[in-house]
Order: structure tokens, then sequence, then C-alpha cells
């Protein structure tokens, strides 16, 4: 038993120069980055139940055929079910009152984050996903963020008609996140515009009165704050901001925005990454409340590399905002 602990740790510590290897080949190659995003994946699970057999041998004194029996029917039922959380995306719908804003009206936002598209993209998944979000019948689709992987010269698949089939009577509109700028930003706006999207960075417009902000991401140190963003738009109402990622909620708040939509978390994709990324922000996942500010953080439509997700799903949030 310590002789399979000793080397899943070693298998565990070689992951560490395989993702740093990835920046550049395993992004282009498709048999590579699928093999490392399950590497990671399964290495890690095969580890906590190394632990948790080790556990009950302590107790119960197992012998290796119970635990190779275990580990054969417990490891591809658990790969499977957190392999069809991410391929399937969930909607999940939310109601959102403004009591600030009353006068009868309501718009219904269609809101995704972190699509990644890249060469290890599905493209049945999307096109899937993308089809069942149109079925809501949503006002507006706002995407926030990170809609390509790293770089646009990396995506094999054409998914220009995937997504222009989505029409929205006001539009589909999107910020950039941090994996934009990596890959280079000038291009990958580019592809994203050409996809039929329109890009705002730190850019405000008004659909049906209500104000959109469109904030620029974290990476850009120039972006503007806020309370800069906010001189443009007319306070009377109701104010909307997407920002990729959410470490801008208090900046927020102090501004009475009335609704922030972020992505960026994944929601920590598959334990204990989620551990850790719910202490890292005010609202890591899901609709939450502070004072008259509304936010709500996607878990993302699709990933990044690792095909998986635990205790997690992708996601569509549907939101009918009454105003």
């Amino acid at each position: 038993m310590e002789r399979l602990f000793l080397v899943n740790f070693m298998f565990l510590l070689a992951i560490l120069p395989i993702i740093y290897l990835r920046r550049s080949y395993f992004r282009r190659n498709i048999f590579l980055g699928r093999f490392l995003g399950n590497y990671i994946f399964i290495t890690h699970y095969i580890f906590f139940l190394l632990i948790i057999l080790g556990v009950v041998n302590h107790f119960y004194n197992l012998t290796k055929f119970d635990m190779l029996t275990v580990a054969f029917i417990v490891l591809p039922i658990f790969f499977i079910f957190s392999y069809y959380n991410f391929s399937v995306a969930r909607v999940i719908r939310t109601e959102i009152h403004l009591k600030n804003h009353n006068i009868g009206k309501k718009l219904r936002i269609a809101f995704i984050s972190d699509v990644h598209l890249s060469a290890l993209t599905n493209k049945q998944n999307i096109e899937r996903s993308l089809e069942r979000m149109f079925e809501e019948e949503p006002d507006i689709l706002l995407i926030g963020g990170d809609l390509i992987d790293y770089s646009c010269r990396d995506i094999k698949s054409n998914f220009s008609n995937s997504f222009r089939r989505v029409t929205p009577r006001y539009g589909v509109y999107a910020i950039v996140g941090n994996h934009e700028y990596q890959g280079g930003i000038e291009s990958n706006i580019k592809y994203i515009e050409n996809l039929g999207i329109k890009i705002l960075r730190d850019e405000v417009l008004t659909v049906d009165g209500v104000n959109i902000i469109g904030r620029d991401d974290v990476t850009n140190k120039r972006r503007k704050k806020i309370a800069y963003l906010t001189k443009k738009i007319d306070t009377d109402l109701p104010t909307i901001l997407l920002d990729h990622n959410p470490n801008s909620i208090e900046e927020a708040i102090l501004n009475k925005i009335d609704l922030e939509l972020c992505g960026h978390t994944h929601r920590g994709q598959f334990f204990p990454y989620n551990l850790i990324v719910k202490k890292m922000y005010k609202n890591y996942h899901g609709y939450k409340k502070f004072d008259e500010t509304h936010t709500l953080v996607s878990a993302g439509f699709s990933s990044w590399l690792v095909p998986y997700r635990v205790n997690s799903t992708s996601e569509i949030n549907i939101i009918d905002l009454y105003y």
C-alpha cells in the first residue's frame, strides 16, 4: 500500500513540468492536450482513492483484490459522471427584482462565461448547449469573458454559424477575460467579432431602458474604474456590470451597481480547488445579494483543458430581470 502511495505521489509531481510545456506545444496538439487534461484529473482522483482505501485498510485490512475491485468499479462511474457534468450545460434560472427601479418591465438575459474555445473543444457539445440556451428565448445574450482559451489560431472547428444561430432581439455582447489577453488580445477580439459578437471594453450601452457596462479584464492595468464608467450612464436606469473576475464585487457595491455578472472561477472545477476558490471571492459561484447589489457568478459554459467537473457543472444562466 505504501508503495502505491509513493508511485502516485511521483505522478502528481510529474504533472508540474507537463503543465509548463502546455504553454506552447500542448495547446495546439489535440492528442497531447487531451492526454494532459485527462492525466491531471485521473491522477488526482487515483491519489484521493488511494488515501481513502488506505484509511479503510487501516481498520478492515483489505486484500489487494478488494482494493482493485473497488477501484475498477468506482473510478469509471466517477469519471463518466464528471465528464457528463462538463459536457452537458445545465440551465439555471434566476429571477431578480430591482426594488429601486419599478417601471413594470422585464428583460430576459442569457448569461454564459468561460467557453474556452480551443483545439480541444467539442463542437457538438457547444452547439447542443447553445441550442438549449436558444430554447429559453432570451432577449439578449451576454458573455462574461474567456470565450477563447488562448489563441484563436489554435481553434480547429468553425464556430461562426454556431454562434450566429443565436439571434436574441437585442443582440450578443461579450467582454474579454484573462485568456484572451494571454493568447493575443487584438487577434482574439477580431475572431470574436467575426462570430457576430460585439465586444465591450470599458464601454456602455443602453438596451430596453437598462445600462450595460462591459468592463475590460483586470489583466489590463489601465482599465477604467467602475466610478469612471458610471459617469457615462443615466443613473435613473438600472445598471448591469459585466466583469470577468469577481474580485470587483466590493467595487460594484460601493458604486451601487444593480447587477454584476462575472465568470472566471469555474466554481473551482473539481475538488479540492472548489474549496480554495470559495475562500478567494466574496461570491465564487451562483447568485448572492449584497446591500442593493445583486451578483451572479457563472461556473462556466465549458472548460479549459480538463474535461471534467466535480461539485460543479457547465451552465447557462437565464436571468429574468424585473425593473
